[in-house]
């Protein structure tokens, strides 16, 4: 078994362009863990080398469950090694990949506990920006936990890369300022997460293209495409509207900050109910198959309500029983079947209601003989015997 310092390596988990990640077991503790190991070429500086150490540094300090944990960090032959907690699951890339777009109530889930990891890093001294959020730096645990990974990875390849002016990040998943270089903020991790949560919802990001020029061109200067009526159907008006906020393309048009963005999920939020998790069916849409939540009738929220209906819109986002009643509910044709079935139920009538409608049956058919009686009985003044009319015959 290879070995890294104090790390067995069992094998490798992955590849890309910052370097190799490892499942690895602690050599005294038995622990295993995720051995993330820099490529030899980006720790030849003794600067990216410090700021490494730093940067790794105050993410051993982040500890929150929506973010990995960063257990230790060293150098090992040259190269900048971390040992992270190792999480079984699947990213949210390869969730979608599966799935094609999630249910919006699962959608506001990933949203919420991806902001949640944000407004912990975002409030550190020196704030921790992610600077490369995207689904495949979110996990999705087999309980339906959500953990962010790589914060501040981003900024240590910069240094390494010893550029000052070259974005770092994911093109397809890049704000308008990292793309220009004005300046990163925590307002940059937010137009991501809307990105994010745009794809969840829709099931492709709103801006893409084959050319990375056209890319980074529609990134700074067009609108993100209306959501589909398909996406749109459910979908609460106030999730709606907080994506394209947060797809504002000026940093200071979007939210101020992933509090004020849990905020505004918080009336949306789950309340309780299954939580996401990898067993969770696909939810790629069929044609002529609509799901509990597609036939309701869209509900439409209105944000300055939303602190009133909080109690209500949680109630709906995780209760599938509060679903199958919005789908049978107004608005909905009655099902016929149900229908028949239940005109073909015997009546069922109480004691009561019984005895009441003997007694009103009684007196019907009382009345009924008394009329049929007197109308049969000949009147005494018109009946004339036949011997007196004989009587009056004779002579």
């Amino acid at each position: 078994m290879d070995r890294i310092g104090e790390y067995f390596v069992r094998r490798l988990v992955g590849e890309g362009g910052m370097g190799k990640v490892y499942e690895a077991e602690e050599r005294l503790s038995k622990r295993r863990v995720a051995l993330k190991v820099l490529r030899t070429e980006l720790a030849r500086s003794e600067e990216g080398r410090r700021l490494f150490l730093n940067e790794m540094k105050i993410l051993a300090h982040l500890d929150h469950p929506n973010i990995v944990r960063s257990l230790a960090c060293t150098e090992v032959d040259g190269d900048l090694v971390m040992a992270l907690e190792f999480l079984d699951g699947q990213t949210l890339r390869q969730r979608l990949l599966e799935a094609g777009t999630l249910r919006w109530d699962e959608a506001v889930d990933v949203a919420t506990q991806v902001a949640s990891a944000l407004d912990v890093a975002h409030r550190q001294e020196p704030s921790v920006i992610h600077r490369d959020l995207k689904p495949e730096n979110i996990m999705i645990l087999e309980d339906g936990t959500v953990k962010v990974m790589d914060f501040g990875i981003a900024k240590v390849l910069q240094a390494l890369s010893k550029t000052t002016t070259h974005s770092v990040g994911t093109l397809q998943y890049m704000s308008p300022e990292q793309i220009d270089a004005t300046g990163v903020d925590g307002r940059s991790d937010l137009y991501c997460l809307g990105l994010i949560l745009y794809e969840m919802l829709q099931g492709n990001a709103p801006f893409e293209s084959a050319s990375p020029r056209e890319l980074l061109n529609k990134q700074c200067t067009e609108e993100p495409p209306p959501f589909s009526d398909e996406a749109r159907q459910g979908l609460p008006r106030g999730i709606e509207k907080l994506v394209f906020e947060l797809l504002e393309k000026t940093p200071d048009d979007r939210p101020s900050s992933a509090r004020d963005v849990l905020h505004d999920l918080e009336p949306f939020a789950s309340a309780g109910g299954a939580p996401l998790s990898r067993k969770t069916g696909p939810t790629r849409r069929a044609k002529g198959i609509t799901t509990p939540i597609e036939t309701a009738p869209t509900e439409k929220i209105d944000p300055g309500d939303a602190p009133a209906r909080q109690d209500t819109e949680k109630g709906r986002s995780r209760d599938p029983s509060r679903a199958e009643r919005l789908a049978r509910g107004a608005g909905k044709a009655p099902d016929t079947i149900a229908l028949i079935e239940s005109a073909s139920e015997p009546m069922q009538v109480s004691a009561r209601h019984a005895l009441v409608l003997v007694a009103v049956l009684s007196a019907l058919a009382a009345i009924v003989t008394y009329v049929v009686r007197v109308n049969s009985t000949p009147d005494p003044a018109q009946a004339v015997p036949t011997a007196d009319r004989g009587g009056e015959a004779a002579p």
